[in-house]
């Protein structure tokens, strides 16, 4: 690069130029003591002549040498000076201090920041862009609800926490919306479409837990984070929607129906309640609502303070394991075995996934205990077989006070195991749309400064949900980015996922990241993903071509 060796050589090219004069002169007066002497030289004198000649020659010369030595002792110092200063630049995702730089590298440092600044500034609005198509992808077009892919994916999410209290669900519809259409134009009944969208957003506004879904046409969702106010929460709607105005006056009709008290049942289970409640509505019930109550209480949860002291005496006992779920590259190859851990909660009972038991542990402050208790298995794993693995590593863990140091003692202890194993941060986005806070970051890059250098690889697990937070987490030392199926649903058939999806790998790949999919469940997802650049999957399609 001609900028970084013009700067590099400022002074040597002094020294250089200095060995090249004197290397001259010397050769200039042997060439003449060759050539010229012995006939200019024809006296009793001339021996004692060309021996001086011949000393200075030779004094000019050594000269020469200790001049160019000088010059490539400046050059290597320079060379070793600009390459701290650029691994610098690459560890802490910014230009170094040019003050403490020597003056000629000023210009090249303060060049090297110019261009820094305009790659990030690239990198954030690449990262707006992704965060448009998401969404695009995820969030109705006419009323600014989440899609029904979306609002399932979350709802299973819900559902799938077993330390969360039960819920309800509510499903709306609009009755005769092609009547609407053709009454009142596709324009304006998407004004009242949106109305009504404007309700249900406040509901979700008001209620921390809840949200809400655009299902389709007509229909329309609301999960409410708590059971028993689902009848008055629907009534409440239902007239609030019928006493609108501007709803009244276009003659828009809604029924609702919901499901009470749902806990351990599928997203699926938990839709069909609900619209058997809305087919009761539309045929029967009196003023539009009806409510499915649950069928008993059987399978809710026993409480916090038990399930904490069964999990603590699992860990406790070592009735723990860690499962196998192959990640692959397109290939086949193996990337690595994710690694979640599992329990026997009692001595002869069967091992639970940590879909069944990790919410009781986060609420219970167990985690830091969990992650420790997998990490030790994991490192053992990777003794046995020599298999790369990962484990996960959640937020509470890294900020409970000597977590890290633990972690890193582990590490320090095994270093070829600690070579073969990832630990992945959970909470990268799954949280919410903000993306983990700066504190979280923090966090996560004192563990990598201290983790990394021991040979483990860092990635983040969920991710998706904020993109624009991406740049943050690769300055903090990830090397993979894990994408959340809920992101990549219908990325076979749906354009508008696709185009997502394709944003997201660009930008992770323009990270210089891998990027990994969570959960495929099929074949026609997986090769979907792969013709949009996914480097490595895991899930149910994975593990069946494994």
């Amino acid at each position: 690069m001609p900028a970084m060796a013009a700067a590099m050589t400022i002074p040597a090219r002094l020294a250089l130029g200095l060995a090249a004069a004197l290397l001259a002169a010397a050769a200039g007066v042997l060439a003449w003591l060759v050539l010229a002497a012995p006939q200019a030289l024809q006296t009793s004198a001339a021996a004692d002549v060309r021996g001086a000649v011949a000393a200075l020659a030779a004094v000019m010369a050594l000269f020469a040498a200790v001049a160019a030595a000088a010059a490539a002792l400046v050059l290597r110092r320079w060379q070793q000076s600009l390459e701290r200063a650029v691994a610098q630049a690459l560890a802490q995702g910014r230009a170094p201090d040019t003050d403490a730089a020597p003056a000629e590298l000023r210009a090249l440092l303060d060049h090297l920041d110019t261009m820094g600044r305009r790659l990030q500034a690239l990198t954030e609005a690449q990262a707006q862009q992704v965060a448009m198509l998401q969404r695009q992808a995820q969030t109705d077009a006419v009323t600014g609800l989440p899609v029904r892919a979306h609002f399932v994916g979350r709802l299973h999410d819900r559902l799938a926490d077993v330390g969360a209290p039960p819920v309800a669900l509510l499903l709306l519809r609009v009755l005769q919306l092609d009547a609407l259409n053709a009454r009142n134009g596709f324009e304006a009944t998407d004004r009242l479409l949106g109305a009504m969208a404007d309700l249900l957003q406040a509901y979700v506004e008001r209620v921390p837990g809840t949200f809400a879904g655009r299902l389709g046409g007509s229909d329309f969702a609301l999960c409410l984070p708590v059971a028993g106010v689902a009848e008055e929460t629907a009534r409440s709607l239902h007239d609030a929607l019928a006493s609108a105005p501007v709803l009244a006056a276009a003659g828009v009709e809604v029924v609702l129906g919901a499901a009470e008290g749902l806990a351990a049942v599928g997203a699926g289970e938990a839709l069909a309640a609900a619209d058997a409640a809305l087919a009761r509505a539309e045929a029967e019930a009196d003023g539009g609502v009806a409510v499915e109550q649950p069928a008993d209480a059987s399978g809710r949860p026993v409480g916090a303070r038990a399930w904490r002291t069964q999990i603590a005496e699992a860990l406790e006992a070592g009735r723990a394991e860690i499962a196998a779920y192959p990640v692959h590259d397109r290939q086949g190859a193996l990337i690595h075995l994710e690694s979640p851990l599992r329990v026997r909660l009692e001595s002869d009972g069967c091992w639970l996934p940590a879909a069944r038991w990790l919410a009781l542990a986060r609420r219970t402050r167990l985690l830091p205990q969990v992650d420790l208790a997998a990490l030790d298995l994991a490192l053992a794993a990777v003794a046995a077989d020599a298999r790369p693995r990962a484990v996960h590593v959640a937020s509470a863990s890294l900020q409970l006070p000597g977590f890290i140091d633990q972690v890193a003692v582990r590490l320090a202890a095994r270093p070829r195991e600690a070579a073969r194993l990832s630990l992945e941060w959970v909470e990268g986005a799954r949280g919410g749309s903000a993306g983990p806070d700066r504190g979280a970051i923090a966090a996560w890059q004192a563990a990598a400064a201290r983790w990394a250098p021991l040979g483990a690889t860092l990635g983040i697990e969920h991710a998706g949900a904020a993109p624009q937070q991406l740049p943050a987490l690769r300055a903090a030392g990830v090397r993979y980015v894990k994408v959340d199926p809920r992101h990549l649903r219908g990325a076979a058939d749906d354009a508008a996922v696709r185009n997502y999806a394709q944003g997201l790998v660009t930008l992770i790949h323009g990270l210089g990241l891998q990027a990994l999919a969570e959960g495929v469940a099929d074949a026609r997802t997986l090769e979907a993903l792969w013709t949009l650049g996914f480097d490595g999957a895991t899930g149910p399609a994975v593990t069946a071509t494994a």
